[in-house]
Protein backbone atom coordinates (compact mmCIF):
# COMPACT_ATOMS: atom_id res chain seq x y z
CA UNK A 1 0.00 0.00 0.00
CA UNK A 2 1.46 3.16 -0.75
CA UNK A 3 2.22 5.94 1.69
CA UNK A 4 0.14 8.84 1.77
CA UNK A 5 2.08 11.89 0.69
CA UNK A 6 1.72 15.44 2.62
CA UNK A 7 0.26 17.87 1.17
CA UNK A 8 2.45 20.83 -0.46
CA UNK A 9 1.63 23.55 2.51
CA UNK A 10 2.13 21.24 5.86
CA UNK A 11 5.90 21.83 7.18
CA UNK A 12 7.07 17.80 7.23
CA UNK A 13 9.40 17.49 10.29
CA UNK A 14 12.82 17.42 8.33
CA UNK A 15 11.66 21.63 7.28
CA UNK A 16 10.10 22.34 10.57
CA UNK A 17 13.89 21.97 11.93
CA UNK A 18 15.44 24.29 9.24
CA UNK A 19 17.34 27.25 9.90
CA UNK A 20 14.04 29.65 9.28
CA UNK A 21 13.08 31.22 11.99
CA UNK A 22 9.42 31.12 13.20
CA UNK A 23 7.74 34.31 15.08
CA UNK A 24 5.33 32.10 16.75
CA UNK A 25 7.11 31.90 20.87
CA UNK A 26 5.85 28.31 21.48
CA UNK A 27 7.08 27.03 18.33
CA UNK A 28 10.20 27.89 18.85
CA UNK A 29 10.37 26.98 22.19
CA UNK A 30 8.77 23.55 21.53
CA UNK A 31 11.59 23.21 18.34
CA UNK A 32 13.87 24.17 21.23
CA UNK A 33 12.90 21.42 23.18
CA UNK A 34 12.38 19.03 21.03
CA UNK A 35 16.23 19.78 19.48
CA UNK A 36 17.57 19.87 22.90
CA UNK A 37 15.47 16.64 23.81
CA UNK A 38 16.69 14.87 19.81
CA UNK A 39 13.05 13.76 20.27
CA UNK A 40 12.01 12.33 16.78
CA UNK A 41 15.90 11.64 15.87
CA UNK A 42 17.33 8.73 16.34
CA UNK A 43 20.45 8.56 18.53
CA UNK A 44 23.88 9.11 16.81
CA UNK A 45 26.23 5.96 17.47
CA UNK A 46 29.67 7.59 18.24
CA UNK A 47 31.42 4.19 17.58
CA UNK A 48 31.01 4.84 13.76
CA UNK A 49 32.46 8.36 14.57
CA UNK A 50 36.06 7.87 15.61
CA UNK A 51 36.79 11.72 15.48
CA UNK A 52 33.93 12.55 17.69
CA UNK A 53 34.87 13.35 21.26
CA UNK A 54 32.73 13.29 24.44
CA UNK A 55 33.81 14.70 27.00
CA UNK A 56 33.59 12.43 30.56
CA UNK A 57 34.26 13.39 34.11
CA UNK A 58 37.41 12.76 35.25
CA UNK A 59 37.60 9.90 38.18
CA UNK A 60 38.55 11.07 41.71
CA UNK A 61 41.92 10.88 41.73
CA UNK A 62 43.71 8.94 45.27
CA UNK A 63 44.81 11.03 48.35
CA UNK A 64 47.78 9.93 50.20
CA UNK A 65 47.05 10.46 54.20
CA UNK A 66 50.00 12.97 54.27
CA UNK A 67 47.83 14.56 51.21
CA UNK A 68 44.33 14.67 53.20
CA UNK A 69 46.38 15.95 56.50
CA UNK A 70 48.06 18.90 54.23
CA UNK A 71 44.46 20.05 53.13
CA UNK A 72 42.68 19.97 56.32
CA UNK A 73 46.15 22.22 57.92
CA UNK A 74 46.13 24.46 54.84
CA UNK A 75 42.29 25.31 55.56
CA UNK A 76 42.47 25.75 58.87
CA UNK A 77 45.08 28.51 58.98
CA UNK A 78 42.21 30.82 57.20
CA UNK A 79 39.52 30.82 59.53
CA UNK A 80 36.31 32.28 57.72
CA UNK A 81 35.11 35.61 59.27
CA UNK A 82 32.41 35.38 61.23
CA UNK A 83 29.19 37.48 59.98
CA UNK A 84 27.49 40.20 61.94
CA UNK A 85 23.46 39.44 62.23
CA UNK A 86 20.97 41.86 60.26
CA UNK A 87 19.79 44.31 61.29
CA UNK A 88 16.57 45.81 59.98
CA UNK A 89 14.89 49.18 60.91
CA UNK A 90 11.47 49.47 61.00
CA UNK A 91 10.34 53.02 60.18
CA UNK A 92 6.74 53.77 60.78
CA UNK A 93 4.85 56.89 59.39
CA UNK A 94 4.15 58.30 62.60
CA UNK A 95 8.22 58.60 63.06
CA UNK A 96 8.53 56.31 65.24
CA UNK A 97 11.28 54.31 64.40
CA UNK A 98 12.26 50.17 65.86
CA UNK A 99 15.54 48.03 65.09
CA UNK A 100 15.18 44.43 65.00
CA UNK A 101 17.54 41.56 64.83
CA UNK A 102 17.83 38.08 64.20
CA UNK A 103 14.75 37.41 67.30
CA UNK A 104 11.66 37.50 66.11
CA UNK A 105 8.99 39.63 67.69
CA UNK A 106 5.07 40.72 67.73
CA UNK A 107 4.01 44.09 66.43
CA UNK A 108 0.67 45.56 68.10
CA UNK A 109 -1.73 47.59 70.67
CA UNK A 110 -1.49 44.72 73.44
CA UNK A 111 0.72 46.50 75.90
CA UNK A 112 4.06 44.90 76.33
CA UNK A 113 4.05 42.36 79.33
CA UNK A 114 5.47 42.81 83.01
CA UNK A 115 8.40 40.33 82.58
CA UNK A 116 10.01 40.28 78.92
CA UNK A 117 9.20 37.30 77.07
CA UNK A 118 12.05 34.99 76.45
CA UNK A 119 13.12 34.76 72.95
CA UNK A 120 10.90 37.52 71.76
CA UNK A 121 10.25 41.07 71.04
CA UNK A 122 7.14 42.98 71.26
CA UNK A 123 6.50 46.59 69.53
CA UNK A 124 4.00 48.34 71.21
CA UNK A 125 1.92 50.63 68.70
CA UNK A 126 -0.79 53.41 69.79
CA UNK A 127 -3.44 53.20 67.01
CA UNK A 128 -6.46 56.05 67.85
CA UNK A 129 -8.43 54.21 64.82
CA UNK A 130 -8.71 50.71 66.32
CA UNK A 131 -7.68 49.15 63.04
CA UNK A 132 -4.46 47.55 64.69
CA UNK A 133 -5.37 44.15 66.52
CA UNK A 134 -3.66 43.18 69.97
CA UNK A 135 -1.29 40.74 68.49
CA UNK A 136 -1.39 42.14 64.59
CA UNK A 137 1.66 40.95 62.83
CA UNK A 138 4.57 38.23 63.59
CA UNK A 139 8.26 39.21 62.52
CA UNK A 140 11.56 37.87 61.85
CA UNK A 141 14.66 36.80 60.22
CA UNK A 142 15.29 33.82 58.13
CA UNK A 143 18.87 33.14 56.76
CA UNK A 144 19.45 37.29 56.44
CA UNK A 145 15.82 37.52 54.88
CA UNK A 146 13.40 39.64 56.63
CA UNK A 147 9.77 38.16 56.74
CA UNK A 148 6.27 39.22 58.66
CA UNK A 149 3.21 37.21 59.01
CA UNK A 150 -0.62 38.58 59.57
CA UNK A 151 -2.04 37.24 62.70
CA UNK A 152 -5.57 36.40 60.98
CA UNK A 153 -6.75 40.41 61.67
CA UNK A 154 -10.07 41.89 61.16
CA UNK A 155 -8.12 44.94 59.02
CA UNK A 156 -5.48 42.77 57.38
CA UNK A 157 -1.93 43.69 56.53
CA UNK A 158 -0.56 44.35 52.87
CA UNK A 159 2.83 44.55 51.93
CA UNK A 160 4.17 46.45 48.97
CA UNK A 161 8.04 46.07 47.55
CA UNK A 162 9.65 48.15 45.73
CA UNK A 163 8.07 48.46 42.11
CA UNK A 164 5.46 46.04 42.75
CA UNK A 165 1.81 45.97 43.20
CA UNK A 166 0.08 45.87 46.83
CA UNK A 167 -0.57 42.51 48.20
CA UNK A 168 -2.82 41.61 51.04
CA UNK A 169 -1.64 38.86 53.03
CA UNK A 170 -3.57 35.34 53.95
CA UNK A 171 -3.60 34.81 57.63
CA UNK A 172 -0.44 32.72 58.85
CA UNK A 173 1.15 32.96 55.47
CA UNK A 174 5.14 34.20 55.87
CA UNK A 175 5.74 37.03 53.07
CA UNK A 176 10.18 37.55 52.70
CA UNK A 177 10.62 41.46 52.42
CA UNK A 178 13.29 43.07 50.45
CA UNK A 179 14.40 46.51 52.11
CA UNK A 180 12.45 49.01 51.11
CA UNK A 181 9.29 47.54 51.07
CA UNK A 182 6.04 48.76 52.89
CA UNK A 183 3.95 47.08 55.37
CA UNK A 184 0.35 48.30 56.01
CA UNK A 185 -1.67 47.15 59.03
CA UNK A 186 -4.94 48.86 59.63
CA UNK A 187 -4.02 52.56 59.12
CA UNK A 188 -0.58 52.55 60.49
CA UNK A 189 2.40 51.40 58.00
CA UNK A 190 6.18 51.02 58.07
CA UNK A 191 8.71 50.75 55.65
CA UNK A 192 11.37 48.36 55.85
CA UNK A 193 15.00 49.79 56.02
Amino acid sequence: MPEPEAPADVPTEDEDRSETPSTDPLQRATGWLRRSLSLGRKPEDTAEKPDVHTEVDQPTEAMSLFDIEEAERSGASSPRKATSPARFLLKFDSGMTFTVGETPGIIGVKPLPEEPEEGRQRVFLEDDTDTVAPEHLEFGVKRGVFWVKDLKTVAGTVVEEPGSPALQCIPYDVYPLVRGSKVTMGDIAFTLQ
